[in-house]
């Protein structure tokens, strides 16, 4: 029966989960926090900033769900099933598989080596088990409270207005603005407020996605402005993108435009597209393979700034290459040692001691001589969580692209090549870098996000259906 009293609890638990939400915005803003007065500025403030806004946001979250288990659904609304909702996300997929590889991670340091380093870490990485659970917080309140379209779009789009933020600070660094550290320059491998080059590629590369999936969610073509924007915002990001030179990522972005362009001539049905991409698709192999042949001839691919040249620079002769190469041997011969589940999460150091590859120390040269990162991220969590802890993080794509290919074929063949070309292009990049922050903050939206499009049509249904059962 009808309770005139429940009515008195509907702003209040609406207040919860918004401010919930809101929390979630906030936490988009850790890339942008300096701290000069840490031993780690670019570290410290980050991972500070972000652990309050996650674990705040989950605190309002289950204070919303503690009321609205006392408001019937007649009353409450669409937030009256955010419990059923949660616990119905709780079962996809995706999100079964991103729940498997935190556990995996967590259990692996438990069990490790240290088990206090592995949770904690330390002020140099801020990353661990704490870390990672915070951001599975982060990716859970994600998938749960953000229902449709319109509210990812907000989301995107506040991510959008921060990568602006990162690179400003970058700019301001660069031209030694006051209070601005950390920048070599614009031609000495520009970071952002990141602090690390191979740090802000991938992180601008996923934000590149949001602006895209906005660009071209709407399907206006023909919004003259809508393009010019858009079209601004991409090439400023591709421009201060080839300033990190960081060749990981470039590789991988060139294999994932050659992935993403052949998906889509293939899949689209319309004949100017098809050749399109079929062309692009072409453009980008001639490209590779000519970067590939002129890989000595010191070209440098932004104008003005010599040094770029370091993109085509990719070999495996080179010192740096080989220094990850021995790095790596002496990983697997680490792993070998505890092939289960690994010596634990920032656990690697002690490996890279234990097995230490003489070849690093060169007398009279200045040479890289200890590492407590593999610098590949398949090595890295081979070493540290063991064969089923990569398992596990495999499984996690593995999951994605067979969610993808059974539940995207009526999409927009525009769309789906965004999410067949970024998995790829990241996956390649961790082939010579490891994740951090910065890279977590933008995979684990983009696997929230990935998992509620593949499941928007049944999203599309409950919401209808909670609005017939209202009126």
């Amino acid at each position: 029966m009808f309770d005139i009293n429940h009515l008195k609890l509907i702003p209040m638990r609406l207040t919860f989960f918004t401010v919930s939400k809101l929390f979630l915005f906030a936490a988009l803003f850790c890339v942008v926090i300096v701290t000069s007065s840490t031993l780690f500025p670019f570290i410290v403030g980050k991972f500070v900033w972000f652990r309050i806004a996650a674990s705040l946001s989950f605190i309002f979250f289950l204070l919303g769900l503690l009321f609205n288990d006392n408001i019937s659904p007649e009353i409450a609304g669409e937030y009256g099933l955010v419990s059923k909702r949660f616990r119905a996300i709780l079962r996809e997929p995706l999100v079964i598989a991103v729940t498997a590889f935190i556990a995996m991670y967590l259990l692996s340091g438990f069990l490790g080596y240290d088990a206090s380093a592995s949770f904690w870490s330390n002020f140099e990485r801020g990353e661990g088990g704490f870390q990672l659970l915070n951001f599975y917080l982060f990716f859970l309140m994600l998938r749960t409270l953000f229902r449709n379209k319109k509210e990812w779009k907000k989301f995107f789009g506040v991510s959008l207005i921060v990568s602006g933020l990162v690179i400003l600070y970058g700019v301001a660094a660069s031209i030694n603005l006051n209070d601005f550290i950390g920048s070599e320059g614009f031609c000495g491998r520009f970071a952002g407020s990141l602090g690390n080059p191979a740090y802000l590629a991938p992180y601008l590369m996923f934000t590149a996605f949001f602006a895209l999936y906005l660009w071209f969610s709407k399907g206006e073509t023909k919004n003259t402005m809508r393009n010019i924007f858009y079209a601004i915002l991409l090439f400023v990001f591709f421009f201060f993108f080839l300033l990190t030179q960081t060749r990981g990522t470039f590789l991988g972005l060139g294999v994932g435009l050659i992935a993403g362009f052949t998906y889509l001539f293939f899949k689209t049905q319309k004949s100017k597209l098809k050749t399109v991409s079929g062309v692009l698709a072409i453009v980008f192999i001639i490209l590779g393979f000519s970067a590939f042949m002129l890989r000595h001839k010191n070209i440098p691919i932004v104008p003005f700034c010599a040094s770029s040249s370091r993109l085509l620079e990719i070999s495996t002769s080179d010192q740096t290459a080989q220094t990850r190469f021995w790095t790596w041997g002496s990983a697997i011969k680490g792993w070998k040692e505890r092939p289960i589940l690994g010596w634990g999460p920032e656990n690697f150091s002690v490996v890279f001691d234990k097995y230490f590859d003489a070849r690093h120390y060169v007398p009279g040269q200045n040479s890289e001589t200890w590492f407590d990162r593999a610098h590949s991220v398949f090595i890295d969590y081979l070493t540290e969580i063991g064969i089923l802890g990569l398992l596990s993080y495999l499984s996690i794509f593995i999951v994605y692209f067979w969610e993808f290919f059974k539940k995207t074929k009526d999409r927009s063949p525009v769309i789906n090549t965004l999410f067949f070309t970024l998995p790829i292009a990241y996956l390649v990049q961790g082939i010579a870098l490891f994740d951090v922050l910065p890279i977590y903050l933008v995979l684990f939206t983009t696997l929230a996000f990935a998992s509620f499009y593949f499941n928007e049509e049944k999203e599309d249904k409950n919401n209808k259906s909670q609005i017939t059962n209202i009126k």
